[in-house]
């Protein structure tokens, strides 16, 4: 894939995650993915995860622990099979009641079509801190 389709897909990932489409973005994932999130324990769904399966756990873990408000993909940077994309965020911790808001960037690795890489990086104080109760 050329780097303006690697950025449409990072693009259409973010609709689907808008959107709730869980299973769509796994669609995308290289079965074999490595799926970074950065922060502390106390943040629930942070961690490194492999495969398929940890992923789809990611996701169902940020969503019982996270009220999304606002997502906002801002910009992007492509380079070979790599987009970058700075955005920000703002939720709500269920366990809390706690909010918090943070930019964020994010990796994506694109190859042969399917994500086989992703990191995430965010004001990981922010977001610990609404997690403490």
């Amino acid at each position: 894939m050329n780097e303006s389709a690697n950025i449409e897909m990072v693009q259409r990932l973010y609709a689907d995650f808008t959107r709730g489409d869980i299973p769509t973005i796994l669609a995308a994932l290289d079965p074999e993915v490595e799926w970074s999130n950065a922060g502390s324990g106390n943040i629930a769904y942070a961690g490194m995860r492999h495969g398929l399966a940890q992923v789809q756990e990611f996701f169902a873990t940020l969503g019982a622990s996270v009220e999304i408000r606002t997502f906002e993909p801002r910009e992007y940077i492509a380079q070979g099979d790599r987009v970058a994309a700075f955005g920000r965020w703002t939720g709500r911790v269920k366990a809390t009641g706690r909010e918090y808001a943070s930019d964020w960037a994010m990796a994506w690795t694109i190859r042969n079509g399917r994500v086989t890489a992703f990191r995430s990086h965010e004001d990981t104080q922010a977001v610990a801190a609404a997690f403490t109760a």
